[in-house]
């Protein structure tokens, strides 16, 4: 209730009474419902799906890094044959069995004839009601993840909401409590689907990765990594476009926007160095992480592939590395749809860019990119 009870402040300190201080309070109340009812529904799956405690998360692997550099790439170039126990965008938005069982048929009327379009891929990634998309949205169930600052009013405050973008400083039990949340979502998950390999997409759980190890200690993580000259304008254009469609931004001021962008322009710097700092300060077990360059694996996508099949100890079917094989030639020639906005529409300068993240551009960190 804390976050709803912000929200509305928000909107209250961005809005005063208006209409669009209204159309988030109707924003909020919907998604107060909505959580209501999956409260209710992960509760009942304790009486109706027991036998989902019982089920084992072996070996999950999670694609960690900043948005925009691969992590999507990644996780649909291994989920595409529908091999892995990876979720849907309404799996992600009902994660209780028993809301599924309520909710799929629904579903199924929707996407009958053609899939049901809710972000278009103009806007830079395009979300479908039942393509895969990324685990991360699993972490709005319990209010731990920027996407609660990012797809709301509160974003647009002055508020830094540290405690929700740090999630490895937070209180041991907190942060635990919320890493076995996931866990148990994604018990349920193999349960419902009966398919045992979790692939997840997590890059803001970069934050998170020394308490996923203490939950999941066999898991394995693939660390994109992709300099951000090239993720932030393709990342801030993305957020503008997303919220445009979702709830305009004619609703805020150019102030506002500005204090938005600035915010996720720090959070980004603060994401880069945090991986950094653990990995040159030996605080977590680098034979868990494998850190793969953006560049190498769009140019040689089959070798990044096997390296990281090996890696994971993953066991691709035929099927599967035919079409890593199909899209190898096919990104030969692809041709992004969206219109990235450069840093200076953001107002960020590149000069500004090279000395905040000087510690990527100073001593090539990783050994991984050509300066």
């Amino acid at each position: 209730m804390r976050l709803y009870k912000e929200g509305l402040v928000a909107s209250w300190e961005l809005f005063g009474f208006s209409r669009h201080f209204m159309f988030f309070v109707g924003v909020i109340f919907f998604f107060m419902t909505h959580s209501f009812f999956t409260v209710t529904t992960l509760f009942l799956d304790h009486l109706f799906f027991r036998k989902f405690r019982k089920v084992t998360v072996r070996q999950p692997v999670f694609i960690i890094g900043h948005p925009r550099s691969g992590t999507t790439f990644i996780h649909h170039l291994f989920t595409q044959t529908d091999e892995m126990a990876a979720f849907t965008t309404w799996q992600l938005l009902f994660p209780a069995i028993t809301a599924r069982k309520i909710v799929k048929p629904i579903v199924r009327f929707l996407t009958r004839k053609k899939p049901m379009i809710l972000i278009p891929e103009e806007a830079g990634h395009q979300i479908s009601l039942d393509s895969v998309e990324e685990d991360e949205m699993l972490f709005l169930h319990n209010h731990d993840t920027q996407f609660v600052i990012i797809g709301t009013p509160m974003g647009f405050t002055e508020k830094d909401y540290r405690d929700v973008r740090f999630n490895d400083l937070q209180p041991r039990k907190q942060r635990i409590r919320s890493a076995r949340f996931l866990k148990s979502i994604f018990q349920r998950h193999i349960y419902d689907t009966g398919k045992t390999q979790i692939f997840a997409q997590t890059h803001f759980s970069t934050h998170r990765i020394k308490t996923l190890l203490e939950v999941f200690p066999d898991a394995k993580f693939i660390y994109m990594h992709r300099m951000p000259e090239d993720t932030l304008p393709s990342y801030l254009s993305l957020n503008h476009n997303t919220l445009d469609i979702l709830w305009g931004m004619h609703r805020f001021s150019e102030a506002q926007k500005a204090t938005f962008n600035n915010r996720r322009y720090r959070h980004s710097l603060e994401l880069y160095r945090y991986f950094y700092d653990l990995w040159h300060n030996d605080e977590i077990d680098k034979d868990k992480v494998l850190i793969v360059d953006y560049k190498k694996l769009r140019d040689e996508l089959m070798p990044m592939f096997e390296q990281i099949v090996e890696f994971t100890g993953i066991q691709p079917s035929e099927k599967l590395r035919n079409a890593v094989a199909r899209q190898a030639e096919k990104q030969k020639s692809y041709q992004r749809k969206h219109r990235v906005k450069t840093l200076a529409d953001f107002g960020i300068d590149k000069e500004q860019v090279r000395k905040d993240f000087a510690f990527l551009y100073k001593d090539n960190p990783f050994g991984l990119m050509e300066n």
